[in-house]
């Protein structure tokens, strides 16, 4: 079997961080590169630069966490959102300006009562939802199996220079050396991506001194103008990157570190709303146990566990608007509801290791009938791997509670399951599922 590199594996499932950032698809692998040739223009040692690779690719890992806050408090779509602030100023007037040019469009009285919480708890709520992110995506790090160095990394990336970064206002050489390289490497993206190169290059410029450290703009700066920008953009970046990860300290993934790994991507994706706390992780538990009813083992029951994690992880590109709305969706909503199984598909796929795990999860809303979605599978089509993790994540959403209903019994949603068996979901999976009270536990 080929051998699965750690940062194959993470820079893959970093364009799901990418998408709940509300970022162009390949973000962090770019903000990655870009780190790494700055890293090696310092000359840094070869276990820093490690740790810095790897908090590159993990920096947005706590992003999901803060979804559903940012969707209170401003009542509007966290992605899109969060792309718009990556941008915006820090000034109280572009704060000001940002907040009012984001309120959705309410009766009035809605945008004005919104509009005076934001202004009277404003800065202490930012200040909580970016410790939050923090501090999640420090633990995902630790999870994963990184040191202090990575998580922390990763916990100060929003500190500023000046010391008027959250959470922390950590200033100058308070901030660690890789969350001042990963910040304004990640900045000089984003402005790439929004404005262009020559208005890229120019804000990052101005922010020298205030938001990024002087000495590593400039760096940045001069590998810009030796065709760093243009190389970012190149069709083998990937292949680049990880061509630049330390040769000395190369990963190659165990079993145990892939479970790991998806272990934690399943806390990201859990995290993007309160009302699916734990629920990769209980699919992942039914499912495994309707697998040893089965009998199957091995890669098969690896493949199943591991894609049961990760079935989701498209939702990651859902915005909490759509996800934790208390009512129906419309069509327009619902569609994008449809597209995160593609997505997953998307995510999951390019990884070699992955093409079972990925065609696994992608079916997890497919029926036997053939009128599920996205790709309208059917009988023929859809195997015992596909209709376990089918018949496990419609089990732990009924008995779970959700913006729209409160959940089930498990014996509740049994009887209604088994009333679409044969036609949506496979009865004989259905039987094998665990009893109610072991089922109860896991839900």
């Amino acid at each position: 079997m080929a051998q699965l590199r750690t940062s194959e594996l993470l820079a893959a499932l970093s364009v799901a961080l990418d998408l709940t950032e509300g970022q162009r698809a390949g973000h962090a692998v770019r903000t990655c590169y870009l780190a790494m040739r700055l890293a090696d223009r310092l000359g840094l040692p070869e276990q820093t630069r490690s740790s810095l690779y790897f908090a590159a690719l993990l920096k947005d890992s706590g992003c999901s966490s803060n979804a559903a806050a940012i969707t209170e408090l401003f009542g509007t779509d966290d992605q899109a959102l969060k792309g718009r602030q990556a941008i915006a100023g820090r000034s109280l007037l572009a704060m000001a300006r940002f907040t009012i040019a984001n309120l959705p469009a309410e009766p009035l009285p809605l945008r004005a009562r919104r509009l005076i919480k934001l202004a009277i708890s404003g800065e202490r709520e930012r200040r909580d939802v970016e410790q939050l992110r923090c501090s999640r995506g420090a633990g995902i790090a630790k999870k994963i199996g990184f040191g202090d160095d990575v998580s922390e990394a990763i916990m100060d990336l929003h500190e500023h220079w000046d010391g008027r970064g959250l959470p922390q206002g950590l200033r100058r050489e308070e901030v660690p050396l890789a969350s001042r390289i990963i910040a304004v490497c990640a900045g000089l993206d984003v402005f790439c991506t929004d404005r262009g190169s020559s208005a890229a290059v120019d804000v990052i410029r101005r922010r020298r001194g205030t938001w990024y450290d002087p000495a590593l703009t400039d760096h940045l700066l001069q590998l810009c103008k030796a065709g760093a920008l243009d190389q970012m953009r190149a069709a083998d970046l990937k292949r680049q990157v990880f061509a630049l990860e330390p040769s000395g300290l190369v990963q190659v993934a165990t079993d145990a570190d892939i479970d790991r790994i998806a272990s934690a991507f399943a806390d990201i994706i859990d995290a993007k709303s309160p009302y699916t706390a734990r629920h990769s992780h209980n699919v992942a538990t039914i499912a495994d146990g309707v697998t040893r009813r089965f009998g199957l083992s091995g890669r098969d029951r690896l493949d199943v566990r591991r894609a049961a994690l990760l079935h989701d992880i498209g939702k990651l590109g859902v915005p909490n608007t759509i996800l934790d709305k208390p009512g129906p969706l419309d069509a327009a909503e619902f569609a994008v509801i449809m597209r995160h199984p593609e997505l997953s598909l998307r995510i999951l796929e390019p990884i070699e290791l992955f093409a079972n795990v990925a065609q696994i999860a992608a079916s997890h809303h497919e029926k036997l009938d053939g009128t599920g979605y996205f790709r309208g599978l059917g009988a023929e089509t859809l195997g015992l791997s596909a209709r376990i993790v089918s018949v496990s994540d419609v089990f732990d959403a009924m008995t779970a509670d959700r913006p729209y209903r409160a959940p089930m019994a498990p014996e509740v949603a049994l009887a209604l399951m088994r009333k679409t068996a044969g036609n949506h979901l496979a009865a004989d999976v259905i039987a094998a599922l665990p009893d109610t009270d072991s089922l109860a536990l896991a839900a």
